[in-house]
């Protein structure tokens, strides 16, 4: 399955075609500009890989949580694309992305996500993957308290809280600095076929917890 998929979570704005044959990624850190790039960036994705938009099988798409306004940009665009391209979209978690890429960097399979909420808070997700890199279960996301971040010795993270948290950070036995990326949203996508809805099933939705802060 083809899968092009975008990232806007975070202030990295990020684009990813991912298949058997073909895995093309743009991504660029560039706080309040998604929407001026991300279509541009779609563009540069496909004429890199010489694909067309009847090449994709599907979109997916960073559902969050992050950023209010980047998670609004990745639906909208992600529900343009689907209604004129007329594809399927899979929502992927932006949290399951980092723990995705922490298993790729290092192969170990158990790791709690963490995102800076702000305001003294931290999104977080824990996530466990067999050796090849399927998922295999996950927590539900939550908003935390950064203070209440209290892991198990032996506990994996990864995230970008080392900065404004980083004796929380420092409780972890490993830490990886990670923001999302399309690829690990594109890479995740392909194993689930199933839940790709077409617009009439499902209009793609990002996951806030927390609304009313960007």
């Amino acid at each position: 399955m083809n899968v092009l998929a975008i990232e806007t979570s975070t202030a990295n704005c990020a684009v990813s075609l991912v298949g058997e044959q073909v895995c093309v990624s743009l991504q660029e850190y560039a706080p309040q500009q998604h929407a001026q790039l991300i279509l541009p960036m779609v563009d540069q994705v496909l004429s890199q890989a010489g694909f067309q938009a009847q090449d994709i099988d599907a979109l997916a798409f960073g559902e969050g949580p992050g950023a209010f306004t980047g998670l609004r940009i990745a639906a909208g665009v992600v529900q343009g694309l689907a209604l004129g391209w007329d594809k399927p979209v899979i929502a992927v978690s932006s949290l399951q992305a980092m723990a995705y890429q922490a298993f790729e960097q290092t192969g170990q399979t158990h790791w709690l996500a963490c995102l800076d909420a702000r305001m003294g808070e931290v999104y977080t997700q824990w996530c466990e993957f067999d050796t090849q890199g399927q998922l295999l279960n996950c927590s539900t996301a939550q908003l935390v308290k950064a203070a209440m971040i209290n892991p198990a010795s032996d506990c994996n993270g990864v995230g970008d809280i080392q900065t404004s948290y980083p004796a929380q950070a420092a409780l972890f036995s490993r830490w990886l600095d990670a923001v999302p990326n399309a690829n690990a949203i594109a890479q995740l996508a392909r194993q689930r076929p199933a839940q790709a809805y077409s617009l009439g099933q499902q209009i793609p939705q990002p996951i806030y917890l927390r609304p009313s802060v960007s």
